[in-house]
């Protein structure tokens, strides 16, 4: 889709999220405007693993983007939601 559609990847390499993503079927984006799709993360926040205010987890390649500042997003328990 990223290579078709140079609109969609310039949007990709800014963002690392699509507006209009075709990998999102109906089921999913049902689940995602019920918020039901966070329902892992109440798991994860009752085993202790998350908080429920905090950063949101990324992943490693997103990481970079938090330049020197990442060793202190690190030191922070992930959480479902953010300050906001």
């Amino acid at each position: 889709h990223l290579s078709c559609n140079p609109q969609a990847a310039q949007e990709w390499a800014a963002n690392q999220k699509l507006s209009c993503d075709p990998r999102l079927l109906f089921f999913g984006r049902m689940l995602r405007k019920s918020s039901l799709d966070e329902l892992p993360q109440l798991f994860n926040i009752l085993r202790g693993d998350m908080s429920c205010v905090g950063p949101r987890p990324v992943v490693a390649d997103e990481l970079q983007r938090y330049g020197a500042a990442s060793h202190e997003y690190l030191k922070t328990r992930p959480g479902l939601t953010g300050l906001w």
